[in-house]
């Protein structure tokens, strides 16, 4: 059609050619069926070794993230025990340095444990919060 909403004229002996362009996509390990079988006609047993590696994938991640989550665990754990036996060593150390009649040691040394335990859970805290946006 040319502007004036008329059709255009085609020259005698004039050749047209329409190119059409075809696109499939798919995501995951696993091409869909047709594809599949396409596949296993140009290698017998091809199919068969595509869902043999996704099967061994899949385990492999599932195995990855149950330790991660072991490791996290037994990270947190292992931070909690720490974390009470500091605070047992420190306070049995402000009972001592009381005892012993060092009123100032002791209580330079309880504020400036609960000041570090503060400090230390406020900068977990905001650090999870960062994590998460």
């Amino acid at each position: 059609m040319n502007g004036k909403n008329q059709p255009v004229q085609k020259k005698p002996g004039s050749v047209s050619a329409v190119k059409i362009t075809a696109e499939h996509q798919y995501s995951g390990p696993i091409p869909p069926p047709e594809m599949l079988s396409q596949y296993e006609l140009i290698v017998p047993g091809f199919a068969d070794r595509i869902l043999n590696m996704a099967e061994k994938e899949s385990e492999n991640r599932h195995r990855n993230e149950s330790l991660v989550t072991k490791n996290a665990v037994r990270t947190t754990f292992m931070g909690m025990i720490f974390a009470f036996l500091s605070v047992i060593i420190v306070a049995g150390l402000v009972f001592y340095a009381l005892n012993r009649g060092f009123d100032t040691a002791a209580g330079t040394i309880a504020v400036g444990t609960m000041a570090t335990l503060a400090s230390v859970f406020v900068f977990f805290k905001r650090s999870k919060r960062d994590i998460g946006k």
